[in-house]
């Protein structure tokens, strides 16, 4: 019998809470994910640690941990789902989880620059068209207002946070519920 590995999934305490109208809606998430290994040959400092904050030993597990965290949360910025669904997702906005490559943030984050900039400058319609909202079912408002502005710059800090050494050998997967 094959047993999985222990999955730890934690949100940041230092999420925003992004509230934007009722309880339904568009919800976003992106994870982080790495292995941590035990056995003998390849043994990962990270491995013992992990083991001592979820409170089990080494014979309550197989010779890997898998490490799942929450690194990022959107509400209702679907100019940010859009771009996932049309460039990480080909087009299929199913609420599956996705791979996210370190050049998919990259462009992401530099999508979000130029239509910031486009913001900041007052050219609005440049902005929408570098980085359009959309439309859908409890998706949120499709006006170019501070709440756009407000996607923009959380989601440029996430993606510094996310390429930064702190996350270094960690795959991303994308994954919004509505």
């Amino acid at each position: 019998m094959h047993l999985a590995a222990p999955l730890l999934s934690l949100l940041p305490l230092d999420q925003p809470k992004l509230n934007k109208g009722n309880h339904m809606g568009l919800d976003m998430y992106l994870s982080a994910s790495t292995c941590a290994s035990g056995y003998e040959h390849t043994q990962d400092a990270r491995f013992e640690k992990i083991l001592s904050i979820i409170n089990l030993n080494r014979t309550d597990v197989h010779k890997f941990l898998e490490v799942n965290v929450t690194v990022g949360y959107w509400r209702k910025a679907n100019a940010i789902h859009n771009w996932f669904v049309k460039n990480v997702q080909g087009s299929n906005d199913d609420c599956r989880q996705y791979y996210v490559s370190p050049d998919h943030l990259k462009e992401l984050r530099r999508i979000c620059k130029l239509a910031l900039f486009d913001y900041n400058a007052g050219d609005f319609e440049s902005a929408a068209k570098t980085l359009p909202p959309t439309e859908g079912f409890f998706f949120g408002s499709t006006k170019l207002d501070d709440g756009y502005k407000a996607d923009l710059e959380h989601t440029i800090e996430l993606i510094n946070r996310c390429l930064s050494d702190t996350f270094k050998g960690f795959d991303f997967n994308y994954r919004a519920s509505w």
